[in-house]
């Protein structure tokens, strides 16, 4: 299935009807904040709940009654949530490329009784064409597919990965009107998909980005292209490292690590 939505209250699907995984047992809790949430990896579950809902790392302000969010990696939605539960009006486009992952990010949409939530069942490219190649973990019951890539390089561990095919969409033509907010952490293609999406950037009131720091983009010198971008868009930029901020002569000395780049007007 490509697409699932809830508007006004009522679920809409489109295209094929998506069963469950093919897993002993699809786990569900109810978290501290009362959401319900289908998952299938403790660990994973709790670092991430953490990141998003004690750390507050996606946190915006809006006066927006009904702010636009665009969230670019949805995993099993547990960032969908986070955002109803700040502006519970605001309208979301959230991208997942895992079938897999997608179902649990529908049933957790569904459970909860979301709406203004669009789920889109696609990986975010920086140009178009109809599919790519993603990798996943191949243990799928231990593997933690949030760090599904579609760089085939991105990871050290890569031998461990298995690759499938998933279709594609590019950002810009989601950039129409006024973006309160967008999340975007996908793996290695953030620059990619904002380079792709520039000239719509004026129209984003602040993102949120998670860089993939490699030999590749180290290399390429993608860090210092990524700022520039954001910076030619009007943005003002914060690094974080470890929750911490961060500058140029402080960053860490390993060759890959991940940095969190707030982008505020």
């Amino acid at each position: 299935m490509e697409k699932y939505c809830v508007n006004n209250g009522l679920s809409q699907l489109s295209g094929r009807r998506q069963e469950a995984p093919k897993t002993p047992e699809v786990k569900t809790k109810t978290l501290a904040n009362g959401y319900k949430i289908s998952y299938r990896n403790d660990s994973e579950l709790e670092t991430i709940y953490d990141d998003i809902f004690s750390k507050n790392t996606y946190f915006f302000e809006t006066t927006a009654p009904e702010p636009y969010v665009i969230d670019c990696g949805g995993h099993i939605g547990l960032s969908v949530l986070y955002f109803k539960s700040l502006y519970p009006d605001s309208r979301i486009v959230t991208f997942e490329p895992n079938p897999e992952t997608f179902w649990y990010l529908r049933q957790n949409i569904r459970q909860n009784r979301l709406q203004g939530v669009t789920a889109v069942n696609k990986a975010l490219t920086g140009e178009r064409r109809k599919q790519a190649i993603l990798y996943v973990g191949e243990d799928y019951l231990q593997a933690w597919d949030s760090t599904d890539t579609i760089k085939p390089d991105l990871w050290t561990n890569m031998d461990q990965y298995r690759a499938i095919p998933v279709r594609t969409t590019i950002l810009s033509p989601h950039i129409m009107e006024r973006v309160e907010f967008i999340k975007l952490d996908i793996e290695g293609a953030e620059y990619d998909v904002l380079a792709e999406s520039r000239a719509r950037m004026s129209s984003v009131n602040a993102l949120t980005l998670e860089y993939h720091q490699s030999a590749r983009n180290r290399a390429e010198g993608k860090l210092h292209k990524t700022l520039e971008l954001l910076n030619a868009a009007g943005f003002r930029c914060e690094m974080r490292y470890q929750n911490r901020p961060v500058f140029f002569d402080s960053l860490p000395k390993a060759s890959i690590y991940q940095l969190i780049i707030k982008a505020t007007r």
